[in-house]
């Protein structure tokens, strides 16, 4: 037996119709069920159960991708200029600043092993 949207199984394999999540705002999910009882005790510690999906054709994934991506705030030219300019003088900065301390590590590991005269 398949479970559709809507609905839920329980753990002794029945399955049970569900509101949308939060509608009812008592914090129990929207669940719905006929039963009271210890089944309901049952239903409220197990974990829910993940929904079964139909895989979607290409084509509708490629149209949720476009539709996706008309939601997204893109940055003008101005902003990408300047997060590009960030993003450059703090690579240069740290590469500086990890050279500096190679150079100084390198030193002191050259004088430490340097034979004395």
């Amino acid at each position: 037996m398949l479970k559709k949207q809507g609905q839920e199984v329980t753990e002794d394999g029945q399955i049970i119709q569900t509101k949308s999540e939060g509608a009812s705002g008592d914090g129990s999910g929207g669940r719905v069920t006929s039963k009271g009882g210890e089944g309901s005790d049952k239903s409220n510690r197990r974990r829910d159960a993940v929904a079964v999906q139909e895989r979607t054709s290409p084509v509708q994934f490629g149209r949720e991708v476009r539709s996706e991506l008309r939601k997204v705030s893109w940055p003008n030219r101005t902003e990408v200029i300047n997060y590009s300019l960030v993003v450059l003088f703090t690579v240069i900065a740290l590469t500086v600043f990890i050279g500096a301390i190679d150079w100084v590590f390198s030193t002191l590991v050259l004088e430490l092993f340097e034979p004395r005269s």
